[in-house]
């Protein structure tokens, strides 16, 4: 098995349903795992993430309200969204933020993806996408409606 150099480990409230959600709602592997520990490791096409049941050490005490990752996100990239978006659906899973095409700029270079956000079941946020290739950047007046197309385009 081939280790990513960052991988977040998750603390979740409850390791089986946590466990359960990551394979079959959003469709990750498990690499390996510590049952008795309620631990696991999982892998989604090289997305590599780690989820430990709350144990209550004074490390991972967190004193404020919300999700325990408020203020950031994963992003994945998948092949294709709507296997993961049929499996929401089917699980009755609401998305956090719409399916949008969104073109981010590097340089002289748009790179584009269909992406959305949805919450795992303690809160942490997940952005999912499917990468849509690269065009020019258009004048930078322009930030929405490139080429008549409805999409969002980021300069920053």
């Amino acid at each position: 098995m081939e280790w990513n150099a960052l991988v977040p480990e998750l603390v979740v409230a409850s390791y089986a349903a946590s466990k359960a959600f990551y394979l079959d709602v959003f469709g990750f592997s498990l690499r390996f795992e510590r049952a008795e520990n309620n631990f696991g490791y999982f892998d989604l096409g090289g997305a590599q993430i780690m989820l430990l049941q709350d144990i209550d050490l004074p490390v991972y005490r967190m004193q404020r309200s919300g999700p325990k990752g408020k203020g950031l996100h994963f992003q994945v990239e998948v092949p294709s969204i709507s296997g993961i978006l049929e499996r929401l659906d089917r699980a009755s899973v609401p998305l956090a933020a719409p399916v949008v095409e969104s073109w981010y700029r590097q340089e002289a270079i748009l790179h584009g993806q269909r992406e959305f956000f949805v919450s795992d079941p303690d809160g942490y946020l997940f952005r999912f996408y499917e990468y849509l290739g690269e065009r020019s950047v258009p004048n930078r007046s322009v930030s929405n409606g490139v080429g008549g197309e409805d999409v969002h385009v980021s300069f920053c």
